[in-house]
């Protein structure tokens, strides 16, 4: 006679297309979570996902709250129990169970989509006990750090996330995962498309601080001497290794980070050497995969004869108004671009090799790339076809 055993099957509703609601928490990564609120603290939420699953937030990963009335509760937890009417199974012996497709997860036999809900419920149960942030504390610290960092974090609650090269000081979780999600890859990234891949080697963190939002960012700027309507993020010591980034908008900070990262390894690279400010620049808004002028408005300006000259903008300091500046930009990184995809990197860690020693452009550029240009104008006249084709 078989041994017969009822299994609760859990449900995550994480990811569920019902049209049943009850409360709802909002995260701040852009997920939301629906079941019913079970208890709240100063700290965390705990809500129900369904009937075998609880899960719990912490305040500060949550952006709001949708609470509905004791009948969606009623309703909700009445679809509980006919899902789970729905899906018990019977344990059956070795070889029916492998007729039945039923697999084993934490000592029940299941069929494999109850084993995938399961998983779903306590990743998303697992990933919100994470680290329980590490907090930041003036009393423990042992670094010494720059008037800059002193006053930054002197002022709100700042926790700490830590990565291989940097260490990351953030109030909003979201917000720090967005730089500590990727910033070994562009690290990575940075450094093999200079063509310096593994022999950039660091003995301290980089230090990025991220500022929440404008409304606390621009009187820390005005504290330190800046300008808050120019800057958005910025490194001002190269030597100390520390970055300061606002979140000024949704994704700002995917695009921030690369930019400010990669002028603080090309000035690595560079050491005391002058960086010319078209590749300073060209190259940090290409790794940061941004244009502020979009490439069919450069090539408006291309057509009708009013963008920089190529010799103009190897001379260029930071230009005035903001159309010269977002030309300047776009074709620094356009030049740039040019160089390391249609010639490659290795060329174009020679010809940075070459500059860097205070060798002229055009020394640099047919040294670095014999053969690819005839002459200057051979040269100008590929880039502009590469632009505008």
């Amino acid at each position: 006679m078989l041994r017969k055993l009822v299994i609760v099957a859990i449900v995550s509703l994480l990811s569920s297309n019902t049209l049943l609601y009850a409360d709802t928490i909002h995260l701040k990564n852009g997920n939301k979570v629906s079941g019913i609120i079970t208890k709240e603290d100063e700290e965390f939420v705990q809500i129900k996902i369904n009937i075998g699953a609880t899960v719990a937030f912490s305040k500060e990963d949550i952006k709001n709250i949708k609470r509905d009335s004791g009948d969606a509760h009623a309703e909700m937890k009445e679809s509980w129990e006919d899902e789970k009417a729905k899906r018990e199974v019977v344990d059956f012996d070795a070889e029916e169970r492998t007729e039945k497709g039923l697999v084993e997860y934490e000592g029940k036999w299941v069929m494999p989509e109850e084993k995938e809900r399961l998983q779903a419920a306590n990743i998303a149960g697992d990933v919100n006990k994470e680290e329980k942030k590490r907090k930041f504390s003036f009393d423990e610290d042992k670094e010494k750090r720059s008037d800059f960092a002193t006053k930054l974090l002197q002022k709100g609650k700042w926790f700490l996330k830590e990565t291989e090269h940097f260490s990351i000081f953030y109030t909003d979780l979201a917000q720090a995962k967005i730089v500590s999600d990727k910033a070994e890859y562009y690290f990575e990234k940075i450094s093999y498309d200079l063509g310096y891949e593994g022999q950039i080697k660091w003995k301290a963190k980089c230090q990025v601080y991220i500022v929440e939002s404008a409304d606390k960012w621009k009187p820390f700027l005005k504290k330190i001497g800046f300008d808050p309507e120019l800057v958005g993020g910025f490194v001002p010591n190269y030597n100390e290794r520390e970055m300061y980034l606002c979140v000024l908008s949704d994704g700002y900070l995917a695009v921030t980070f690369p930019h400010e990262l990669t002028h603080l390894i090309f000035r690595d690279i560079a050491g005391k050497s002058t960086i010319p400010l078209w590749l300073n620049e060209g190259l940090a808004n290409y790794e940061a995969s941004v244009t502020s002028v979009s490439n069919e408005l450069l090539v408006k300006y291309i057509k009708q004869g009013s963008h920089i000259l190529l010799g103009d903008l190897l001379r260029m300091s930071y230009p005035e108004g903001k159309k010269m500046r977002e030309l300047f930009y776009a074709q620094s990184e356009k030049l740039v671009e040019f160089l390391i995809t249609q010639h490659g990197r290795k060329k174009f860690r020679r010809f940075c090799d070459l500059i860097l020693k205070d060798k002229s452009f055009k020394d640099s550029l047919f040294i670095s790339h014999k053969g690819d240009f005839e002459d200057i104008e051979d040269f100008n006249v590929q880039l502009v076809e590469y632009i505008v084709k």
